[in-house]
Formats: C-alpha cells, sequence, structure tokens
C-alpha cells in the first residue's frame, strides 16, 4: 500500500514538473546542510557553532535554525535598516545571536556601499566600491560607515573556540572576511566554509567575486573544495553566475583510502 501510494505521489508531482527524492538519496550539491551531515556522519563530529556573515534579513539563519537545532548561530549584519528588519525577524529565537557589525580583515569604521535603491530589486550592500555585480550592470552607490570587526577578535572577544559553519555572503568581500579568520583557520578550528562567488578567477576593474583566490588560501589551512551550489545564471548579454562553494577541512581522524 505504501509503496503504491509513494508511486502515485510521484507519478502526479511529475505531471505538474516536480521531482521527489528522498534527502539522504540527494546528489551532493543541492543543500550544504545536507552534504555537511553526510561528511560528518563520516567524520564523526557536529556542527556547534554556525557563524552567517551578510546575514540579511535571516534568509539564511531561518534555515540554519531547522536544519541545525542543536548549533548556536551568530549573525552578522552592518547596515542599520536591514539589521533593524532582521531583529524583527529573529530576535525571538534564543538559539540567535545577532551582531550589527560588519566582519572583516580590520577592525574600525568601514565606509558601506549602497547600490541602487530599497525595493527595485538591485539593493545589494557591499564593502567594496567596486562590487563585481552592481558594476556589471551599472549600479551607482550611496556610502554609510559602519563598525567592523574580525572573525578572530569576535572569537576571543566572546569565548568561540570552534567554528563548525562559516557562511560568508559579502558581495565581493568575501575574501577579507576569511583574512580575519586567519589564526582560527590556521588552529583548524573552523570545520566547514561556505563563500560565494561569481567566477573562477578576478575580474578586471572589481573586487571580489573571484572562488580561485578563495581556494588557494583556504587550502594553506587544510580545507579542501567539496561542491559548489548555483543560485542562478543570467545570460542577457553575457553570462552572470550567482554561486556558493563548501570548503571542508576533514577530520584528523579520517582513515586514509585503501590503495591495493
Amino acid at each position: 500500500m505504501k509503496n503504491w501510494l509513494m508511486h502515485l505521489i510521484r507519478k502526479e508531482l511529475l505531471r505538474h514538473d516536480y521531482v521527489l527524492w528522498k534527502r539522504e538519496f540527494l546528489r551532493f550539491g543541492i543543500s550544504p546542510f545536507i552534504d555537511i551531515r553526510r561528511l560528518n556522519r563520516t567524520w564523526d563530529r557536529e556542527v556547534d557553532v554556525v557563524f552567517d556573515v551578510g546575514a540579511n534579513i535571516g534568509q539564511f539563519a531561518t534555515v540554519a535554525l531547522e536544519e541545525l537545532p542543536a548549533a548556536r548561530i551568530y549573525s552578522f549584519e552592518p547596515h542599520p535598516q536591514t539589521f533593524k528588519t532582521l531583529q524583527i525577524a529573529m530576535s525571538h529565537n534564543d538559539q540567535l545571536s545577532l551582531h550589527q557589525t560588519a566582519l572583516g580583515e580590520k577592525i574600525g569604521n568601514v565606509t558601506l556601499y549602497e547600490y541602487g535603491a530599497s525595493g527595485d530589486g538591485s539593493l545589494i550592500n557591499s564593502l567594496v566600491p567596486n562590487a563585481r555585480f552592481p558594476v556589471k550592470f551599472g549600479y551607482s552607490a550611496a556610502e554609510i560607515a559602519v563598525p567592523c570587526t574580525t572573525v578572530d577578535t569576535f572569537c576571543e572577544e566572546n569565548g568561540v573556540q570552534h567554528i563548525g559553519f562559516l557562511k560568508v555572503d559579502a558581495e565581493g568581500f568575501d575574501f577579507f572576511v576569511l583574512q580575519g579568520a586567519r589564526r582560527m583557520l590556521r588552529e583548524r578550528r573552523v570545520d566547514y566554509v561556505y563563500v560565494e562567488f561569481n567566477d573562477l578567477r578576478p575580474s578586471f576593474g572589481t573586487s571580489g567575486g573571484a572562488l580561485m583566490p578563495i581556494s588557494d588560501y583556504l587550502a594553506e589551512f587544510g580545507l579542501q573544495y567539496v561542491i559548489t551550489y548555483t543560485d542562478f545564471v543570467l545570460s542577457e548579454r553575457e553570462i552572470s553566475v550567482c554561486a556558493n562553494a563548501l570548503f571542508a577541512l576533514p577530520s584528523p581522524k579520517a582513515a586514509a583510502p585503501h590503495v591495493s
């Protein structure tokens, strides 16, 4: 009866262009949470702390709360109005810690560039004056000053000893965020890094958005590339990609593959 019912459900979903998959059978590259859970089962570890850098209004944090109910989540959002919206939406949850600050490679006030206008679909906030996506589509920017600290400093000041999942979505500033985590990375205190990118290599006239410099940097600390998650591809004039890459620090307990 159960198999018949499942067959009927799958058939009906296919008729409407939907696909039903059991989570454990999904391929790598669909959900970072599912993929991290698979790797952690192999390595016998759990995600204890999540850093949500570039939290926006809590889209990532909302999913993380559902997928990682035992983890402590720290969300960082420097834009004043966006942070207020984040507070209203998420402050009721004791699992979540909200911080109105940017994370980068230095401490102090920095300039946040606000591209586009609120409500027109082009509002992007970045700590670089020439982020790839706004430059490509000709958006102008307003400037506001926001506080900035580093991952290393925040961890030291708040007693954070380990980051299970470091997610960075900083619109071209991602590499600087990771540079500010050098001590945590060097001491092998970060298990996974999930970072946004737009291309493999740097683009002339823009800052950030390139995966290879980030990959080379993380490789210094033993983090290995795992998989890519593509959000969307624009191809009206030329190809524009918005994607994320997952890097993992293998467990020191991981067994070496057997070679016969």
